[in-house]
C-alpha cells in the first residue's frame, strides 16, 4: 500500500468518526422550573439524582409573571407550592403544561407559627379570630381562609407579604407579630424564634405538584425525574425540611 493510498484510509476514518459522534445524543440538562418554597428541596433531590443517573438537571425559582415565558421557552419540568399554584398556572397558561403527567409529591403539614413560648397561648386557627393577634398574611401561600374575621377585634394588625421568604423575613424583623399560619418547613428555618401549632388531619397537609412541559425534548429523562421524586430517598430529603 502506497503512502497515498494509507493516508487517503486514515482521512476517511476520520471523517466516518467524525460524523458518528456529531450524530450522538447530546447530554441531556433537565430545566426545572418553581417558587422558591420547594426550591432548595428539589435542587438537593436533583444532585442525588445526578449522582445515581448521571443526568444533569438544573433547578430555578421563579416569581409566578415569570414562570410562564421561562417554562414555554425551555422548560421541561414545572414544580409548584401547592396543588392550587399548578392548577392556577394551568389556567392562566393553557397548553404550556402536559397535565396527564402531573404528580403529587410528598405532604407540607400547615399550622400556626408562634412567637418562641408561644406568649399569647395560642392554640389553633380558632384564636386567630378571638384573641388581639398580630398577623402576618402571605399572599402566595393562600392561608386567608384560616384567618377568619376577628369579631370586633379592632387592634388585630395585618402584615402583608407576598413570598414565604419575604414572610421569613418579615417574621424576623417585626416583632409585632405574633402569628403565621404557613407551613412547618418555614418552623423548622425559623426554629430558635419560633414554636408550631399543627394543623391536625387532612385539612392540615398540602402536597407539592410536579408535571411535565408540552415541549419537552426531554421527556423519558424528566419523567425519571419525576420518579425518583417520588422515591423513599426523596422523601427522606423533603422530610429533612420539613414535608411531613
Amino acid at each position: 500500500m502506497s503512502v497515498k493510498e494509507w493516508l487517503l484510509i486514515v482521512s476517511l476514518l476520520l471523517c466516518a468518526a467524525s460524523a458518528w459522534s456529531s450524530t450522538e445524543e447530546p447530554t441531556k440538562r433537565l430545566l426545572v422550573y418553581g417558587p422558591g418554597g420547594p426550591h432548595h428541596v428539589i435542587e438537593e433531590c436533583a444532585e442525588l439524582f445526578e449522582e445515581r443517573h448521571g443526568i444533569d438537571v438544573a433547578v430555578f425559582k421563579a416569581m409566578p409573571v415569570e414562570l410562564g415565558q421561562k417554562l414555554r421557552e425551555n422548560g421541561d419540568i414545572y414544580f409548584g407550592g401547592a396543588e392550587y399554584m399548578l392548577e392556577s398556572f394551568d389556567r392562566r397558561h393553557p397548553g404550556v403544561l402536559d397535565m396527564t403527567s402531573a404528580e403529587k409529591l410528598h405532604p407540607r403539614r400547615m399550622g400556626v407559627l408562634v412567637r418562641k413560648g408561644n406568649p399569647l397561648n395560642i392554640k389553633g386557627t380558632e384564636d386567630l379570630r378571638q384573641k388581639e393577634v398580630g398577623i402576618l398574611d402571605v399572599k402566595l401561600e393562600n392561608m386567608r381562609h384560616f384567618h377568619g374575621a376577628p369579631s370586633g377585634l379592632s387592634s388585630n394588625i395585618r402584615k402583608f407579604e407576598y413570598t414565604g421568604q419575604q414572610g421569613a423575613a418579615a417574621w424576623l424583623s417585626t416583632p409585632e407579630i405574633d402569628a403565621w399560619v404557613t407551613y412547618k418547613s418555614w418552623h423548622f428555618f425559623l426554629e430558635a424564634e419560633s414554636d408550631f401549632i399543627e394543623i391536625p388531619g387532612d385539612a392540615g397537609l398540602r402536597f407539592t405538584p410536579v408535571a411535565l412541559t408540552r415541549q419537552t425534548p426531554n421527556r423519558e429523562a424528566a419523567l425519571q425525574f419525576i420518579s425518583f421524586l417520588k422515591s423513599e430517598e426523596a422523601r427522606r430529603v423533603f422530610e429533612e425540611h420539613g414535608w411531613y
